[in-house]
């Protein structure tokens, strides 16, 4: 068996280094992938960037490597520059042998007009500039208007997506779930929904407290939030944000029992009739995200957020938040919840 997995990139002068730049960053850092940079004559070359780059090898060297994932970047001379058609045959090899290939920007361009998109779903900066740059592309029936898209072994992305290109090498090399390169990727996937390490301030809450497990606290659900509203209204309570569900020392077995507390946040506590409370609650430290869509996909967001604080060592209080920005019993693809998750500090 094959121990070590290699990941070839393929640098030329005025290549975007932006373009690759993340997928090998997280796969030198944060797994066992080999990255060799390689050029057609193994000499140094200079980036779009003005960044100079020594290679590891030469073309030469890596048509005769075994390859993983060989991943082309975009840059100023790739579409239509000769200098690139030794390229070629490692790029079907790597095809051919059902190899990764992941081509993003002008790269799309150069594989469109070598009849390599022909035949199969792909992407690029746009059909029409495919079509324009690339005088013998015929694959304009099979483009998908995605910023990165996954084919067989072929990956190709659009320039400014550097982002979905990176994820779509992670998923198609199975290492997206590896904590440490899932919580790294996590800061620039999901547009800007990555989980936050906060501070919480001390919430003034009006509430009412419950012993229940999964199952009896289902009926609470619509019933027990608007009963808060109106004794809110009745105390005279100025409510200054959306119903919160707090949970105590649920462990995510749907028999345990735990404490729930369903209220309101208010601008300042009053005298309420039991068996509502009304106190701030004092601050606490909690790592956050924005759960979208229905709340029977709320467990794979609570294990996103525990595989984080396990893969940084973090201990969680057993304290948790939710806070409902918006829900709709209709619609529930439309809700809108802010999950808390409380922690220790070390």
């Amino acid at each position: 068996m094959k121990a070590q997995r290699n990941c070839y990139v393929y640098v030329y002068d005025r290549y975007s280094d932006w373009e690759p730049a993340l997928a090998v960053y997280g796969l030198n850092n944060f797994t066992d992938i080999r990255v060799i940079p390689f050029s057609v004559d193994g000499q140094p070359v200079t980036s779009g960037g003005n960044v100079s780059v020594q290679p590891q090898q030469s073309l030469e060297q890596a048509i005769a490597a075994d390859i993983d994932l060989l991943i082309i970047p975009g840059g100023a001379t790739i579409a239509a520059g000769a200098e690139h058609e030794a390229l070629l045959p490692l790029v079907r090899k790597q095809l051919d042998s059902g190899r990764l290939l992941a081509a993003i920007c002008d790269a799309t361009v150069f594989l469109g007009n070598h009849g390599l998109l022909d035949q199969i779903s792909h992407t690029g900066n746009d059909a029409r500039v495919l079509q324009m740059m690339a005088p013998n592309y015929k694959g304009a029936a099979h483009y998908i208007a995605r910023p990165a898209v996954t084919a067989g072994n072929l990956i190709t992305a659009a320039g400014t997506a550097m982002v979905p290109f990176t994820k779509e090498i992670y998923t198609a090399l199975g290492i997206l779930e590896q904590p440490e390169l899932a919580f790294w990727f996590g800061f620039f996937d999901a547009a800007g929904n990555t989980p936050q390490f906060s501070h919480v301030p001390a919430l003034p809450f009006f509430f009412r407290s419950y012993e229940v497990n999964m199952e009896s606290m289902l009926p609470l659900v619509r019933t027990a939030t608007l009963e808060m509203y109106r004794q809110a209204i009745a105390a005279g309570l100025e409510v200054c944000g959306p119903v919160q569900w707090h949970y105590h020392q649920f462990d995510g077995n749907p028999q345990t029992m735990f404490r729930l507390e369903i209220g309101l946040p208010i601008t300042a506590v009053g005298p309420v009739p039991a068996p509502y409370q009304c106190e701030v609650l004092p601050a606490f430290d909690c790592i956050s995200t924005t759960h979208e869509g229905g709340w029977d996909k709320l467990g794979d967001t609570y294990g996103k957020l525990i595989s984080i604080t396990r893969a940084l060592g973090i201990q969680l209080a057993g304290y948790n938040r939710e806070q409902y920005f918006r829900y709709d019993f209709h619609q529930p693809d439309q809700n809108i919840t802010n999950v808390q998750m409380g922690i220790l500090k070390p």
